[in-house]
Order: C-alpha cells, then sequence, then structure tokens
C-alpha cells in the first residue's frame, strides 16, 4: 500500500494549510514531511494489543474488533482543528452507506495522545457522534500507552510528529476499513470520504458477509485505486462479469430448452 503515500500527503498538506494559520504550528518543513500513511501489504493489526475504551473497560484488540469489519481512525481527542471533522465526515458517510451498525461494521477510534482521558474520549465521542442512535451504540473511542499506540500506529503505517508547542498532532487525514480478522483492507481519505466507497470498501472487507448481492456485483465491476483511495469503475472486471452473466442466461436458456424438449416427446 505504499503507493497511498503520496495521495494521503498532499491531502494532509492540504488539510494542515486550510486548519492551521502559519504561526499555530511550530513544526519544520521537514518534521511536515514524515506526516504520511503507507501500510505494508497485507499488514495485520497486533491482535493482543490492550486498549482502553472510553467507559474504562481495558480489553485485546481483537475483542474490540468484534466478528464485522470496522473503520478506524486515529485521532487526537483534545485536538480543536482537523480530528473532529474527519470523525463526523465518516460518521455521516456511514450512515448514508445503507449499512447497520453493529450487523454491518463497527467504527474504532483510537487517540494519538495517552495524556488524553477517558473523559476527553466520550467528550468527543459525544461532540461527534452525539448520545443516541444505533451508529453510538457500536462506536469506541479507545486509548492506550504510549507504547501501544505507538505500535498500533506502526501496524497502520500512521505517521504523525508532535507540535509540543501547542500539544498537536500533524497527521493523515485518513480512515482504515480492516476485516475482522484484523487485515487493514483499506486505506481512504478521512476528509473527502464517498459514502459509496466507504460501502464498497465495507462490503469487501465483511468476506461475503455484508451487503446485498447487488453490493458484491458492483464490486465485480470496480477496482480499487490505492493512489486516490476511492473505487474506479474497472473495465476488466466489468467485461468479466458481463462475460459471466452472459454465459449464466444462456445455461439457462439451454436447460429450458433440453426440458421443453423431453416435455414434447413425454
Amino acid at each position: 500500500m505504499r503507493s497511498t503515500a503520496t495521495f494521503f500527503a498532499v491531502a494532509t498538506a492540504l488539510a494542515l494549510s486550510c486548519l492551521f494559520s502559519p504561526p499555530a504550528v511550530a513544526l519544520t518543513q521537514t518534521e511536515l514531511a514524515q506526516v504520511e500513511v503507507a501500510p505494508a501489504a497485507n499488514a495485520v493489526l497486533p491482535p493482543q494489543l490492550l486498549l482502553q475504551g472510553e467507559n474504562g473497560e481495558t480489553k485485546p484488540l481483537r475483542q474490540w474488533l468484534g466478528t464485522t469489519p470496522s473503520i478506524w481512525i486515529l485521532a487526537d481527542y483534545t485536538c480543536k482543528t482537523l480530528c473532529g471533522p474527519i470523525i463526523s465526515i465518516v460518521s455521516e458517510a456511514l450512515e448514508q452507506s445503507g449499512l447497520r451498525p453493529g450487523k454491518d461494521f463497527r467504527l474504532i477510534v483510537a487517540g494519538l495522545d495517552p495524556k488524553d482521558s477517558a473523559a476527553d474520549a466520550a467528550a468527543m465521542k459525544d461532540a461527534q457522534l452525539g448520545t443516541t442512535g444505533s451508529l453510538v451504540q457500536h462506536a469506541f473511542f479507545l486509548r492506550g500507552s504510549a507504547q501501544n499506540i505507538a505500535q498500533l500506529s506502526g501496524a497502520f503505517g500512521f505517521r504523525s510528529v508532535y507540535d509540543r508547542e501547542h500539544d498537536q498532532f500533524a497527521h493523515p487525514a485518513a480512515a482504515f476499513v480492516v476485516t475482522p480478522g484484523g487485515r487493514i483492507a483499506r486505506v481512504l481519505s478521512g476528509l473527502a470520504l464517498d459514502p459509496i466507497d466507504l460501502k464498497l470498501a465495507l462490503v469487501d472487507a465483511g468476506e461475503g458477509r455484508v451487503g446485498t448481492w447487488k453490493d458484491h456485483f458492483r464490486l465485480m465491476c470496480y477496482g480499487f485505486d490505492p493512489t486516490k483511495g476511492i473505487y474506479n469503475v474497472a473495465i476488466g472486471r466489468m467485461l468479466s462479469g458481463a462475460g459471466a452473466l452472459t454465459i449464466l442466461v444462456l445455461g439457462l436458456f439451454i436447460l429450458i430448452l433440453f426440458r421443453r424438449d423431453a416435455t414434447q416427446r413425454g
């Protein structure tokens, strides 16, 4: 997934330029150049990693995953700029996707700053998701030690830079789709997220257990473009899908003819 680095580096730079005035960031261009997201191919999250929910419950990462695909965001719970909009955009895309929270997916946000408290995580959740609804029930805002956060960020290929002077992070604007087994399936833009792209990514990561037959047929015709973080029409897949459908129709037609012939002979 190294090809995602350039796209998200550009997206992050644009986000930083829009959200921060020049005096607000005490980081050099060299430090900002380190900000990127580039998970290794078929990267898997560490299943034994201990993370704590906003309610204070601590569980290994594999239990937070559950049995559905999940979409992950890495955020600073006391951030006043980029993190809130990313969570809001992702949650709105999930609401518009037509998929069911808890049954088809779960939303997981992991805190970047080990200094943030459970109250900070809960406040961010309430501010961006509200306090009622099925999405709120199946969204988890997690925290961890500095070592565990570093390990989790490393698994995601998520590189941020801490600005000590302003106590904030320069980080990629990304959302990750993860399979129930913990494999990082897709990296999507956290600022320009289309509900259809998000739905296709979750259906793809659901390993046949998420989405309708129409969604799975659509996946046959769409290919994921990692350089842009979106799904595009794949001509080859579309032709293959059309060819398979044609063969199926011809097979049914021939079967009907055989049965009609057998009936007439009888």
